[in-house]
């Protein structure tokens, strides 16, 4: 793998002028190319994609904690890492705790005198393997409390075993199903869909690992991008061996053996040692977990309500999605992008804020833009040279562009699985002369200037051309490990070893000096305290940007950045879309970009 994940970054853009046809001509290659695909895969499913599905953790409301209740934790629809990307039809008020605030409620459950106990039923975990981490260890801490734990489910995958692995007790339905098989990753490779089409992808990449060109040129992975993803694979396998281990009493090894040989029956899981019991959900809920429940959604308003803080406020400022030039926001087509702009503003309101002693920064972003990831880490530095420190907590995703603001930061935490560094840059364009004569259109051109076609959207690169596209390539990763060394306190040298595009997980980037600690927001909110001198145990206000947004202010920003109709939103052609679309929202000035190869899903 090498760029793992999704993201990029972009340099500044060539000062010479150019006519601006290359976002034109992207966004022409990716309508012309998704409404083909999108014609076929309606006529073959007749399924439309319209929204998202329902939300998690116990549904809406306000309520009260329950004296001697087990706190109830349900998962069951999508659980957001940062504000503001669900609850379409919502109040801001009645938004389900995000991945950070899950965590949090566990931990405080643990010393909470009314709480006696914790319930988690575990339908589908849509968090990714290092936000689930995140909720894992604050289950693992509450456990420490000696107060009981108990976890349901009907199907067991990986992620969603990992998570209950954690609890004392894990109870299975009867007719239930246990398929905990291991990993598997697939990259999709776009070239010969291209050459179909009559395009020619033109594209250099400085550092050997950066393979996120890869889908647009080549029909499989390079050996640098397979010797990348099979170490990060294996680095991810071991956390899932280890912490099933762990909260089972097993061994690695019998781990290994139950993985290669899944026991997929109840009756089988049961005489593996997997789970405890077979019972349905009411036995577990009342005949277990007792008749007395708080429901998460309950007790995080109360607990939220209750709070109070202190006079000395620590901001959490969240950088959520692939990385633009511009304003954030949240594609119809799904995912989230964010924009240097819209960061910019809310670090000047806490460099600003004379209650704001520190920052922690959660970072859950595949890359962008890097000349968005450039003027986003000059306002890192502003702050802490306004005497804030800036504490990173790294999401998911942490890579390219996402790792360029990181570096700003005093300290870095990351999960042992987050996908982190991808130090490297790509770019070039896309040639659509071969589309356009297939579509009927034709061109003439003028120009003065020997290299004035250089991003010209028909034709291929020149020698001249892709030497001094490189150079322009060359110049912006010498910035990026300029960066790196400066705020990681490493040589150049040093960095490019651990460099050239490669994705590390946090474990492999802690060891590698990337990386300060590991942990979750927890643990970066610790150290914020620390940095900014504030005593042990005094109170502080924990403010969170961006704030979440209104019913209304939801519908007039998605239909102002609506950038495809929804009819267009058949099943798989989002992911597409999506991958095609942010490309050239990265490329379209010419820029830089250093991002992860497509979408790396790992099931």
């Amino acid at each position: 793998m090498n760029d793992d994940t999704t993201g990029s970054d972009t340099a500044p853009p060539p000062q010479a002028p150019r006519p601006r046809r290359t976002g034109g001509g992207a966004r022409l290659l990716v309508g012309i190319s998704i409404m083909g695909i999108v014609t076929l895969a309606a006529a073959t499913a007749g399924v439309l994609f319209f929204a998202r599905d329902g939300v998690g953790l116990g549904g809406l409301g306000g309520g009260g904690v329950t004296e001697n209740s087990f706190l109830e934790v349900v998962f069951d629809g999508p659980i957001t890492d940062a504000p503001g990307e669900t609850g379409f039809v919502m109040d801001p008020a009645d938004f389900p705790p995000l991945v950070t605030e899950v965590a949090a409620d566990i931990r405080r459950a643990a010393t909470d005198e009314r709480i006696t106990g914790l319930y988690l039923e575990i339908g589908s975990v849509s968090t990714g393997w290092a936000e689930t981490q995140e909720i894992r260890d604050a289950i693992v801490a509450f456990g420490a409390s000696k107060k009981p734990c108990h976890a349901y489910g009907e199907t067991f995958d990986n992620k969603a075993y990992y998570l209950a692995s954690a609890c004392d007790n894990v109870y299975l339905a009867p007719a239930g199903l246990m398929l905990v098989n291991g990993f598997s990753v697939t990259t999709e490779y776009y070239a010969g869909t291209l050459e179909k089409l009559g395009v020619s992808s033109q594209f250099e990449h400085v550092g050997d690992f950066k393979s996120a060109i890869e889908p647009f040129q080549r029909t499989g992975p390079s050996e640098a991008a397979s010797i990348a993803t099979e170490s990060m694979l294996d680095s991810l396998y071991s956390q899932l061996v280890d912490g099933i281990a762990a909260g089972r009493g097993m061994t690695q090894d019998a781990v290994r053996a139950v993985i290669d040989n899944p026991p997929i029956t109840p009756d089988a899981a049961l005489a593996a040692g997997m789970v405890d019991g077979l019972k349905y959900r009411d036995e577990v809920r009342e005949g277990i977990a007792g008749k007395e429940r708080t429901e998460l959604k309950d007790y995080h308003v109360a607990g939220t309500s209750s709070l109070g803080g202190g006079g000395k406020t620590i901001a959490i400022v969240h950088a959520e999605g692939q990385i633009i030039s511009g304003e954030s926001g949240s594609p119809i087509f799904g995912g989230s992008m964010v924009g240097d702009r819209t960061v910019s503003e809310m670090l000047e309101d806490v460099r600003e804020d004379e209650d704001v002693v520190a920052v922690v920064l959660r970072v859950n972003s595949p890359g962008g833009s890097g000349l968005a990831s450039d003027a986003m880490w000059h306002d890192i530095e502003r702050v802490r040279e306004a005497g804030k420190p800036v504490v990173v907590s790294m999401g998911d995703y942490a890579a390219s562009g996402g790792y360029y603001i990181a570096a700003a930061a005093d300290a870095i935490v990351a999960e042992p699985a987050t996908l982190t560094g991808s130090i490297g840059v790509f770019g070039g364009k896309m040639n659509l002369a071969g589309l356009y004569e297939k579509v009927g259109i034709t061109m003439h051109t003028y120009q003065r200037g020997q290299l004035s076609s250089l991003l010209s959207p028909t034709s291929n690169f020149s020698d001249v051309e892709r030497a001094k596209f490189r150079e322009f390539l060359e110049g912006f990763y010498q910035t990026f490990l300029t960066r790196v060394a400066d705020g990681r306190g490493m040589t150049k040298e040093a960095v490019h070893e651990v460099a050239q595009g490669r994705v590390w997980t946090g474990v492999q980037a802690k060891e590698r000096g990337l990386v300060d600690e590991l942990g979750g927001i927890d643990v970066a909110i610790a150290r914020a305290r620390v940095l900014a001198a504030i005593p042990e145990g005094e109170d502080v206000t924990l403010l969170r940007l961006p704030k979440r947004k209104t019913f209304i202010e939801e519908i007039v920003e998605d239909l102002q950045k609506a950038e495809v109709p929804a009819e267009m939103m058949v099943p798989g052609v989002a992911e597409a879309y999506g991958q095609l679309f942010g490309l050239s929202r990265v490329l379209e000035d010419g820029g830089v970009a250093a991002m992860l190869p497509g979408t790396f899903t790992i099931r």
